[in-house]
């Protein structure tokens, strides 16, 4: 399966304006026509991905508003199902997939859940498992690519489990700073060189409100 990193950051890595504050205020930054590229990219692929922090900030649609019947399947995982069962995800007829953990399972909020024709997926004990995540929705859910637009927690774990293939950034010519602000990768991090993730660029596209980095992973 393929899987994209998808983001819009600043000059200095940052997704938010502000710890805990919604993503949305960056993209006042863009033209319809740079919206138009994200939501036709969610078009290419068969799921899209994002984090329990990313609903309950952005409360996102997660849909692709320029095209017609081009909807991804809506993956969230969340370790302990702790997210509004008012957020747009579970409120509306989309297709999406809660994934928990079999500590954090909640046995109410699975059937309300299912209820509203949404499914849930246990995978992992107490964190979810996302390599065995993975594997299950190439070969149960018939998902061979997938447009992660995570969070730095989020993006964490698919880059510590050697998960992701490509990274997309449309990089916005500001700078924020904040050292508790959100960057596009938290987590543990690593201190040995050795272990660090390693890609090569395949794009950097200057463009009128960003520039377009794209990088491949090395093999």
């Amino acid at each position: 399966m393929k899987a994209t990193i998808f983001s819009q950051v600043s000059i200095d890595g940052k997704l938010t304006l502000g710890a805990g504050q919604s993503s949305k205020p960056l993209f006042s930054l863009f033209e319809e026509s740079d919206l138009e590229y994200i939501h036709k990219f969610r078009g290419l692929v068969d799921a899209i991905m994002v984090g329990k922090n990313t609903i309950q900030t952005d409360d996102p649609m997660l849909t692709n508003r320029y095209e017609e019947n081009k909807n991804p399947l809506r993956i969230i995982p969340t370790s302990q199902m702790d997210i509004p069962l008012d957020s747009h995800v579970l409120a509306d007829q989309g297709r999406t997939l809660i994934v928990t953990t079999e500590n954090g399972q909640d046995a109410h909020k699975i059937r309300v859940l299912q209820e509203r024709h949404k499914e849930v997926l246990i995978c992992g004990e107490n964190k979810v498992d996302f390599a065995d995540l993975f594997h299950k929705l190439e070969n149960d859910y018939n998902v061979h690519s997938i447009m992660i637009e995570g969070g730095g927690f989020l993006n964490w774990n698919v880059f510590d489990q050697d998960l992701v293939d490509e990274i997309i950034l449309m990089q916005l010519p500001i700078i924020i700073g904040g050292e508790n602000n959100i960057t596009l990768v938290d987590g543990k991090g690593y201190n040995d060189l050795s272990f660090a993730k390693k890609f090569k660029v395949v794009d950097v596209l200057p463009r009128k409100n960003y520039t377009l980095l794209h990088y491949r992973k090395a093999v």
